[in-house]
C-alpha cells in the first residue's frame, strides 16, 4: 500500500488552482503545531506509555525536472509529518531553490501539509526541494487495566469527524451496521471487550491479500469477498466500530496503515489507542517504528474538489510552449539506519499471537 500522487486532469495548459487558507508564511517554518483536541499526556498517564523511543531522520519534498515549456503557476503539496503523543518532528535542514517557495500548512486533525510554488519554472530545470526532518517515534504500550475505559457517550465535537462515513469507509451501511448489531446482541461485559470483538471479526472474517496500487476497495466490497489489503481491513475495524458510535481512525505509515479507537477513562480524560489489523496481533499497544504521515481518512483540501481518505501528493501547473511535460519525483526518503526500518509483518495475520 502506499499514497500515490494525484495530478489534476494532464499537465499542458492546465489550469492553476489558486492556494488559500490555514498558511505559513512563505519561505519559513512555524514554531507551533497544529494542536489536537486535548488527550492524556502519555508520558505521565496511568493507562497510557510511550516507551524505548528511537530517532532518525527522514527528507520530504519533491524534485521537479521541467519539459522544454515553462511552468507557470506552479503548486506542489505533499504530506509532512506531525507532532503526535507518541512521534515528535523537528525540521533540521531546508534546502527549496529558488524560484520555489515553501510553506507549512496545518490542516484539521493536527495534521500538516507541504506546500511549495512558484510563479515560473525556466524550460529545462532541475529543482530538488527537500526538508531534513529529525523525528522521534516512541512505542505505544496500552493499558494493563481496561475496565475504567468507555466510549463517551457524548462526542466532543472535534471527534464527531470519525463517526460519520468516509470515502471507503461505509460505517452506515446495512452490512455493516448488521455485524454491528450482532457484536451488541453478544452483550460484552465491557466496552473495551465490545471494541476488541470488532478487532477479532474483522481478523477472522477478511483474509489478508495484498493487493496492487488502485486496486482498493470500500468495506462493502471487502465484506463481500471476504478478504483486502491492509487499507481494506483497517477501514472494514473502523466502520463496525463507528456503527457502534465508537470513534476510530485511519493512521497512515510508509507502506501501511492501521486503525486507532476513541475512549475515556473514569474523568472524562480521552485516548486514542491503536491496534494492528493487519499483520501480528497487538490490540490497545503498538510496536512500531515507522513514521506516522497523517491520521484520518476524511480531508477536504483547498485545491480539490473533492473529500478524499489521504493527503496525497499533488501538483498543479499550467505548461506554456514545449512539446514535453514536466515530470515530479515526491520524496519520503528514510535515512541513514531507518532506511532499514522493518516493515510491519503482514504475514503473521495468519498466526495471531
Amino acid at each position: 500500500m502506499q499514497l500515490p500522487t494525484r495530478r489534476a486532469d494532464n499537465f499542458s495548459r492546465r489550469q492553476w488552482l489558486a492556494i488559500s487558507g490555514g498558511l505559513v508564511a512563505w519561505g519559513r517554518l512555524s514554531a507551533s503545531m497544529a494542536q489536537e483536541a486535548p488527550v492524556a499526556d502519555a508520558t505521565v498517564s496511568p493507562l497510557v506509555q510511550y516507551v524505548a523511543p528511537k530517532t532518525y531522520e527522514m527528507l520530504i519534498g519533491a524534485r521537479v525536472f521541467a519539459g522544454d515549456g515553462t511552468m507557470v503557476r506552479t503548486t506542489l503539496l505533499t504530506v509532512f509529518p506531525a507532532d503526535w503523543p507518541e512521534q515528535t518532528v523537528e525540521v533540521i535542514e531546508a534546502q527549496v531553490p529558488p524560484p520555489l517557495q515553501f510553506a507549512v500548512r496545518e490542516m484539521p486533525g493536527g495534521n500538516r501539509q507541504l506546500v511549495m510554488k512558484a510563479a515560473q519554472i525556466a524550460p529545462g530545470s532541475r529543482l530538488d526541494a527537500l526538508l531534513r526532518v529529525r523525528i522521534q517515534k516512541s512505542h505505544i504500550v496500552g493499558p494493563e487495566d481496561t475496565t475504567e475505559l468507555v466510549v463517551p457517550r457524548r462526542v466532543r465535537a472535534d471527534i464527531r469527524n470519525y463517526l460519520g462515513n468516509s470515502p471507503y469507509i461505509e460505517a452506515t451501511s446495512s452490512e455493516v451496521r448488521k455485524v454491528a448489531k450482532e457484536i451488541e446482541l453478544e452483550d460484552p461485559l465491557t466496552d473495551w471487550k465490545k471494541v476488541e470483538m470488532v478487532y477479532e471479526w474483522v481478523r477472522e472474517n477478511i483474509e489478508y491479500r495484498r493487493l496492487e496500487p488502485g486496486d482498493r476497495k470500500t468495506v462493502r466490497e471487502a465484506m463481500r469477498d471476504r478478504f483486502g489489503d491492509c487499507e481494506e481491513m483497517t477501514c472494514t475495524f473502523i466502520a463496525i466500530c463507528r456503527a457502534l458510535r465508537v470513534p476510530a481512525r485511519m493512521v497512515w505509515l510508509p507502506g501501511h496503515c492501521y486503525p486507532e479507537f476513541y475512549m475515556e477513562d473514569a474523568g472524562g480524560t480521552g485516548y486514542w489507542l491503536p491496534c494492528q489489523v493487519a499483520g501480528t496481533r497487538n490490540f490497545g499497544s503498538m510496536p512500531e517504528y515507522l513514521p506516522i504521515l497523517q491520521k484520518g481518512d476524511r480531508f477536504k483540501v483547498p485545491e480539490k474538489p473533492k473529500v478524499e481518505s489521504y493527503l496525497a501528493d499533488y501538483i498543479v501547473t499550467q505548461v506554456v510552449g514545449g512539446s514535453s511535460n514536466p515530470e515530479v519525483q515526491f520524496v519520503r526518503q528514510l535515512l541513514g539506519d531507518a532506511a532499514s526500518l522493518p516493515a510491519p509483518d503482514l504475514d503473521g495475520q495468519a498466526n495471531p499471537g
